[in-house]
């Protein structure tokens, strides 16, 4: 998960809180009753809050906020990055937290944190949601302490759910292939003479995320102009349709590849197969054929035998998520029906660039 706390923002916040005690002081004389909160009403306090320079402003004219809604709100503040659908994600794993334990936030213990994990997994959450749900406590609890609003933090020796085996890393990190392996897949298969049919196959697999399935269903009709631009129309899971935006270097191949064939694009009439079987012209590639092609060039150009088809959407939206796309933009590209999933691209794409490596510039 994306690490919001850098030392500047730290720096801001507790800048902030030290120049204005009241606050401090409002934040921690919290009401001995508890009141249960309402994620909705906090997302309406967060998006007005949004008009402020300075959340501490907003905070101190609303008289009927409870301390538990003002500690949240100054937390989607401080971690903010443009996607509002992260925030509230964020905000909605703390309100459940403390709904569940019915506690202010200043009362809540490790013991508390790791029975709502549990009720959580005992209530049918998936591995990867839990993690999402711990990384957002963490970074709640750890910013409260950072802030000095809180002395203990209850998730500090709190961990993600893992195990040994690789398919468990975020976002299938460890089914994703590098830029540079793809660069020398593509590369080589031109070198090396592939069909254009099998570039251009590769080159919409891994450029637009789009799955297997999807792909193998393609006609040259499905190749759309909107505003100016080329998509794809793809119908994915439980038929549902979506346009995916077709970049320009998948363009190309495209195009080349229909010369060849004497088509041009955007003709809506021409539903003969995109991507055809090679002896039968008039017929879809199989998923079985696409999945030997691509164990075929993955084996000759990069040595290796452990890639399928479905590597070249976990590449594309973890190297998206690494140069900074949005998770709406990725979670509509995907066709995902939950931005949960969505958020495990966000976290392989924080271990693609290591805190680490800074001490290296």
């Amino acid at each position: 998960m994306k690490n919001y706390f850098s030392s500047d923002t730290q720096g801001k916040l507790i800048g902030q809180i030290s120049s204005d005690v009241p606050l401090l002081h409002t934040l921690q004389e919290v009401e001995q009753t508890w009141s249960p909160l309402s994620i909705k009403r906090i997302l309406v306090h967060f998006r007005s809050s949004r008009q402020y320079e300075r959340v501490i402003d907003y905070i101190n004219i609303q008289e009927d906020l409870l301390p538990n809604e003002r500690v949240i709100l100054f937390f989607l503040h401080a971690v903010y990055d443009d996607s509002f659908a992260t925030m509230e994600l964020y905000a909605r794993y703390i309100t459940d937290l403390i709904n569940y334990v019915q506690k202010d936030f200043h009362h809540i213990t490790s013991q508390d944190v790791d029975a709502f994990i549990r009720y959580r997994q005992l209530n049918g959450s998936k591995p990867a949601t839990i993690n999402t749900i711990i990384g957002a406590l963490k970074s709640f609890f750890r910013h409260l302490v950072d802030a000095g609003i809180l002395t203990l933090n209850p998730t500090a020796f709190l961990k993600k759910r893992r195990n040994d085996t690789k398919q468990n890393l975020p976002g299938h990190l460890s089914h994703s292939l590098s830029e540079s392996e793809l660069q020398r897949l593509f590369d080589g298969m031109i070198e090396q003479g592939a069909s254009l049919r099998d570039q251009a196959l590769m080159q919409v697999l891994f450029l637009t995320g789009i799955r297997a399935e999807e792909a193998v269903r393609l006609k040259w009709s499905h190749i759309v102009t909107w505003q100016s631009r080329w998509y794809l129309d793809v119908f994915g899971k439980g038929s549902k349709r979506r346009r995916v935006y077709l970049p320009i270097q998948a363009l190309t191949v495209i195009q080349e590849y229909g010369k060849l064939l004497g088509i041009e694009l955007g003709l809506a009439s021409n539903s003969k197969p995109l991507f055809a079987h090679l002896r039968r012209p008039n017929e879809h590639i199989s998923r079985h054929g696409l999945y030997v092609l691509v164990k075929k060039w993955c084996k000759r150009l990069l040595g290796r035998t452990d890639v399928s088809p479905h590597w070249f959407r976990h590449s594309c939206f973890t190297q998206l998520a690494h140069k900074g796309a949005s998770l709406e933009s990725i979670k509509a590209l995907a066709g995902h029906e939950s931005v949960e999933t969505t958020m495990q691209y966000n976290e392989a794409a924080q271990l693609m660039q290591p805190a680490g490596i800074l001490f290296e510039k």
